[in-house]
């Protein structure tokens, strides 16, 4: 869908039902530290203070602090990079607490930086697929872009659900035409 469209009230809002219902995790991948800053800081002026980043910006006692808010339940919307989510098992994150939701935001990079610039979004659904058998949780998945190429020979939409191992999901395909 178009950027400006609301994409991430479509990730929000069950993330809030889902930490008020369940004490459900929603981890959605973000690429930087700006767009992660933007997101928890506009959820906190609507008055939803469950969200949080883990990022290379933090300290080690920072991280700390949030990992223990995170898996007592105070904080349920992390946003966190492949790379910092790759290099530990889920459960370092989130402890005991269940994932209700996983989110891979800008998901067009899968594809256009997972290959050569950001290596880590490339396996990021072997990750997701790993850990489903695991811990034998079974959450839904949510990719968004505004950006990706659909159909013809340069189409990343495909490739991005294959790569992320999406093939068993529903897809929902908006229009990115911007009028």
């Amino acid at each position: 869908a178009p950027t400006g469209s609301g994409k991430s009230i479509l990730f929000q809002i069950p993330a809030i039902y889902l930490h008020e219902k369940y004490n459900y995790v929603t981890i959605v991948i973000s690429p930087l530290i700006a767009l992660m800053h933007d997101q928890v800081d506009g959820l906190k002026k609507m008055g939803v203070d469950i969200a949080c980043f883990i990022n290379s910006e933090l300290s080690i006692y920072e991280k700390e602090e949030i990992l223990n808010k995170i898996k007592s339940g105070e904080k349920s919307i992390i946003y966190i990079s492949p790379e910092m989510l790759l290099s530990y098992s889920i459960e370092h994150f989130i402890g005991d607490r269940k994932v209700g939701l996983f989110v891979i935001d800008e998901s067009h990079l899968v594809t256009t930086w997972g290959r050569d610039f950001r290596v880590d979004y490339w396996f990021l659904g072997r990750y997701i697929t790993n850990n489903r058998k695991k811990t034998g949780q079974v959450f839904p998945m949510l990719a968004l872009t505004a950006t990706a190429v659909y159909g013809g020979d340069s189409d990343i939409v495909f490739e991005t659900i294959e790569s992320l191992n999406m093939k068993n999901e529903r897809i929902f395909l908006g229009n990115v035409r911007r009028d």
